[in-house]
């Protein structure tokens, strides 16, 4: 590894809530890790608020939890499901054993920049922002270090293990050649913030009518952010009828919103447009290379699983990792970071499957089965079954927990 111009024992690209979480862990553990994020500044045009009760366990088991929720957030105790002024069913979080039995939407960029703060207080650490990777360092061995450019400057960060964290479009995904088994979708999704109008409390849930479907999600007190499905690749013939056309369609499934929109969606430039893939890529380790959330596998939005896999990969890979630098040298080997993908890939496919099977309940059109959702699903909801897909959704497929025996004491 001799001529780069920095060497560490793990290069981490992409500070998202899994990028940032194992850099955490990993710094925790007396390792050299540096955190690579491609932007200068922590905040995007979307990204994902809510945070599953898995996560809140997780970062108990971590020391966090406390200075997470000292953040400004708001705590979550049901997810609602209204389809044509009936509620069909709530995924109650309240109901699940205490004291983890509450999911959490908060800002994103103040969460990151927790982790970031918390793992800065270890000397090992090193954040890297502004910091484009532009290419894999490759030997015979693996991948044994990345190439960056952070403004005019050009360097060699050599490692022993690169993490691609950095997202859907993982740009270390791709300069490893890693293919992915997508799945076409039906759906995309079109985002924007709002004020609360009046103090009104607006309750985490889905509310479909005949005009459309569309989502709350309670930003804290005085914000919400509202979503509206489209149909894929209908945006641009969206953004052609107008913005009139759009507050419209909006207020006609949800008439509260009539006033708040007519004063602050005035504009799609306010509009972020999440076009909707469910894909699993053929692999997530290499030698000298591993992926985690959305780089290694795509979830859907419904649900509000992205975050929480994320995170919940990086508690994974916190291990297996941990077990490689200590018990052999020069670059991790795929055999010993397979580890890693051998527990976490069967878990994501279970929550995808049954992403799969909400996406489908919603995208019914026929008549006859529109009936027969809003007779049988209400049924449904109050069977162990029911009880059983709540429980993985919201505290994951599998049980995980944080190796805390690494931690540095």
């Amino acid at each position: 590894m001799g001529g780069s111009d920095l060497e560490f024992d793990v290069i981490v690209a992409g500070a998202g809530p899994g990028g940032c979480t194992l850099a955490y862990l990993l710094a925790r553990s007396g390792v050299r890790v540096a955190l690579v994020e491609r932007h200068q500044e922590l905040d995007r045009e979307f990204r994902g608020y809510f945070f599953q009760p898995s996560v809140m366990k997780l970062f108990d088991q971590m020391g966090v939890l406390d200075g997470v929720l000292a953040l400004p957030h708001r705590k979550i105790d049901a997810f609602h499901f209204i389809d044509h002024g009936k509620r069909l069913f709530s995924v109650r979080f309240d109901d699940l054993p205490r004291p983890y039995h509450f999911g959490v939407n908060l800002a994103q960029p103040l969460l990151l920049q927790f982790l970031i703060d918390k793992a800065s207080a270890f000397d090992n650490f090193t954040f890297m922002n502004g910091t484009v990777v532009t290419d894999l360092i490759k030997g015979e061995k693996g991948v044994s270090g990345v190439q960056v450019r952070r403004g005019s400057e050009r360097l060699e960060l050599s490692t022993r293990v690169v993490v691609g964290a950095d997202g859907r479009y993982s740009t270390v995904r791709k300069l490893a050649g890693i293919e992915q088994e997508e799945e076409e979708h039906q759906f995309d999704f079109v985002w924007f913030d709002m004020p609360a109008i009046g103090g009104k409390k607006y309750p985490l849930q889905i509310q479909i009518e005949d005009e459309g479907m569309l989502i709350h999600i309670p930003m804290g007190k005085d914000k919400v952010q509202i979503g509206w499905v489209i149909r894929k690749g209908t945006y641009n013939e969206l953004r052609r009828q107008g913005i009139e056309q759009f507050r419209n369609r909006l207020s006609a499934v949800e008439p509260g919103l009539q006033s708040g929109l007519a004063r602050h969606l005035v504009d799609f430039k306010q509009c972020s447009i999440l076009d909707i893939q469910v894909a699993m890529m053929k692999s997530w380790v290499q030698d000298g290379l591993l992926l985690i959330g959305d780089a290694a596998h795509i979830a859907s939005p419904f649900s509000g699983q992205g975050n929480s896999l994320a995170i919940q990969d990086a508690v994974a890979a916190h291990p297996v990792i941990m077990e490689a630098l200590r018990t052999s040298t020069g670059i991790l080997s795929k055999r010993e970071l397979h580890l890693y993908e051998k527990e976490r890939r069967p878990a994501v496919a279970q929550i995808q499957s049954i992403q799969r099977m909400q996406a489908n309940m919603l995208g019914i059109r026929n008549p006859l089965l529109l009936r027969l959702r809003r007779t049988a699903v209400p049924i449904v909801s109050h069977t162990p079954l029911f009880e059983r897909m709540r429980n993985k959704l919201a505290l994951g497929s599998k049980p995980i927990h944080v190796a805390t025996d690494y931690f540095v004491r």
